[in-house]
């Protein structure tokens, strides 16, 4: 051997690294807890009445409590809260230069045996669930469904031998009551079936200004 021949370390390793796998495209979703703010919706809540809506198609068992955006003109704090929880999220994720709005926001319950079928929002930014009346064991949980139709053609989905950060097909986080979970509209979401009544949940939708 030649004293000044160059040597590689991983010429002589027979598990050399010869390949990467990168993951791309994140999608954030944030929790930001805002129970301090839980009793002043449920009181506000019970001055209000049940109120036709629009989502008929993509729900069931599902009343709506209390006109749209309503709650935001009365309670002007609670408008102010998820504000902040938008720039948080995007300052944490995306980090547009941006200022938001929230363009539409309602109180729904879900009763027993509700459900709501997965589904995006579109002309708005960031959709948002504040958890008012959520028990972990009793009640559906939030899910988030991996994208499988493209533009083009869909997306070919086979069978895996172990679950991976790659192929899951649904995914949820970790949250409780007087959690607010705030995430990219275009993100397909929903609840199975609902266990168990009394399932209050503030939903938003934000746009940019």
């Amino acid at each position: 051997m030649e004293a000044n021949q160059e040597i590689n370390l991983s010429d002589s390793l027979e598990t050399a690294v010869d390949f990467e796998t990168y993951g791309l495209f994140m999608i954030p979703v944030t929790k930001y807890n805002c129970s301090d703010l839980v009793d002043d919706v449920l009181k506000w809540a019970r001055n209000q009445d049940f109120v036709k809506h629009d989502r008929n198609a993509i729900s069931h068992n599902i009343q709506q409590i209390g006109e749209t955006n309503q709650i935001l003109k009365d309670l002007p704090h609670v408008k102010s809260a998820l504000l902040n929880v938008a720039r948080k999220h995007n300052e944490t994720g995306l980090n547009y230069a941006s200022n938001f709005e929230i363009s539409d926001c309602y109180l729904e319950v879900a009763h027993q045996g509700a459900i709501y079928a997965p589904h995006e929002h579109s002309n708005c930014l960031f959709s948002g669930t504040f958890f008012i009346s959520y028990d972990k064991e009793a009640h559906s949980y939030l899910k988030f469904k991996r994208n499988t139709i493209s533009n083009t053609y869909p997306i070919m989905m086979l069978p895996y031998s172990t679950m991976t950060a790659f192929n899951l097909q649904e995914a949820t986080i970790p949250y409780a009551a007087g959690d607010v979970v705030i995430y990219p509209s275009n993100l397909t979401h929903g609840f199975d079936s609902n266990p168990t009544d009394n399932r209050i949940a503030l939903t938003f939708n934000v746009i940019p200004i």
